[in-house]
């Protein structure tokens, strides 16, 4: 039963953004969704590293070094926080097929998340 609410909860999560319409369309088999979320995930990853990429790059040029290494220390400890906490719903569903989707979901939720604070980070700095 928990599985199955957890389950409700991240489809609900997944449906109601419009900025996740590439999750909406995985389905059907556990391996054909698995699959699908990995390919949406590898999009998102690359859109958060060219958007950090920016992020260093302005840091870089109107602040001091001190500054750029905060950046990079930032990034640093918030992948083993989005590391963690994936790990962590992972493990809700104690070795269920739903896993690795769970797993993939998570991710991908929380490196859109912050992927949109580097971009404000970018706007605030023009």
């Amino acid at each position: 039963m928990k599985s199955l609410t957890i389950l409700v909860i991240l489809f609900i999560a997944t449906a109601s953004s419009p900025a996740q319409d590439d999750e909406t369309k995985c389905c059907c088999s556990t391996y054909d969704t698995s699959v699908c979320l990995s390919k949406v995930y590898k999009k998102v990853d690359t859109d958060l590293n060219e958007t950090y990429k920016e992020a260093l790059k302005a840091t870089v040029a109107k602040y001091t070094a001190k500054d750029v290494h905060n950046l990079k220390d930032a990034e640093q400890k918030w992948m083993a926080y989005r590391d963690a906490e994936c790990k962590a719903e992972y493990g809700l569903w104690g070795g269920g097929t739903g896993g690795p989707s769970a797993l993939t979901s998570c991710l991908i939720a929380i490196t859109r998340k912050r992927t949109d604070e580097l971009r404000n980070f970018n706007v605030g700095m023009r």
